[in-house]
């Protein structure tokens, strides 16, 4: 009981901040023209300013385990629950209200995404000392993650790869990523601390913002959206997609960080993933590349509501032993 209570006040701050985003959506304090301007801040410049500060005041594992290892979990993890979820709606589409192969493979690409960034980087924050190896980690991880739904979410959504599929990947997050592996590896990160200073201070304080707003923004996402859900429709959406995300996944998950021999860190950070709802970007790309957005939709959002009560239990579990 100790360890739920303390993983759900963990948990508070990040959805209450998305809460207070789809308030201020509602009120309209947070705008729909205000979100393109928004979201290219943080992906241009403050999540690059948070990652080059948080991986480089942190001890991470070098070498391959520290750089090769989390990617490919990453990958490996998000092409699992895309086949989890392919190998159930595939017999049981139309059973489940998913009639057409766009509904499947918008299902597949949704439930078989967890939220790999807003979410459980605060959670680590929370519920890790600062400097732990477990933020650098779990930035790395994401690199994976980022490759797998590039090349297999848009070729699951849109049954091919597109022509520029590449520079996806190749985004300000991930170019920053590399940037602070560059930066520690050759110590000129030391050097700026040392003679730069106001700086590195600078670049601190402008990474502070990136979750904040982050969360602010997904939760006017979620605002948006929310009519597009028909929650009087769609029962074997909702009941399936939970059911994965939230319980044949993250027992896998776990499962897997417990028998294989991974540092204790990425441990941490599977388990951790695994606790995770659904990712809301599937949304925009499954608006972008012919998708079923209703479908979309509703996994985001039972994901995220009944998560609220999963998330605890999943990662008192797979934390234990991490």
């Amino acid at each position: 009981m100790q360890q739920w209570l303390t993983m759900t006040a963990a948990l508070i701050p990040a959805f209450g901040i998305i809460l207070i985003g789809v308030i201020a959506r509602r009120i309209n304090w947070l705008t729909e023209e205000a979100d393109r301007t928004l979201i290219k801040l943080c992906v241009r410049l403050l999540f690059p300013c948070f990652i080059l500060i948080q991986m480089n005041r942190s001890e991470w594992p070098s070498g391959i385990d520290g750089m090769l290892v989390p990617p490919l979990v990453g990958f490996g993890l998000t092409a699992l629950g895309f086949v989890v979820c392919w190998l159930l709606v595939r017999p049981l589409g139309t059973q489940l209200g998913m009639p057409t192969p766009v509904h499947r493979r918008t299902f597949v690409l949704c439930a078989g995404m967890f939220n790999y960034g807003y979410l459980p980087i605060p959670l680590v924050q929370q519920l890790f000392p600062k400097g732990s190896p477990e933020l650098p980690t779990l930035l790395m991880h994401n690199v994976g993650v980022e490759v797998a739904m590039w090349t297999l979410g848009i070729l699951i959504l849109a049954g091919k790869l597109t022509k520029r599929w590449w520079a996806g990947i190749l985004n300000p997050v991930v170019l920053a990523i590399a940037a602070a592996i560059l930066l520690k590896l050759t110590g000129a990160w030391a050097m700026l601390e040392l003679n730069a200073r106001p700086v590195v201070s600078l670049v601190d304080s402008i990474g502070q913002c990136a979750i904040p707003l982050s969360l602010l923004l997904s939760g006017a996402t979620i605002a948006d959206v929310w009519r597009e859900a028909s929650f009087k429709q769609g029962w074997g959406v909702l009941g399936s997609s939970a059911i994965l995300r939230l319980g044949v996944l993250p027992a896998l998950f776990i499962a897997i960080a417990a028998i294989l021999p991974f540092n204790p860190a990425l441990k941490n950070v599977i388990a951790i993933q695994a606790a995770m709802p659904a990712a809301v970007f599937p949304i925009i790309l499954s608006r972008h590349y012919g998708g079923d957005a209703p479908t979309a939709v509703r996994v985001v959002l039972i994901t995220h509501f009944v998560g609220l009560v999963t998330a605890p239990i999943w990662l008192a579990i797979g934390l234990s032993g991490g």
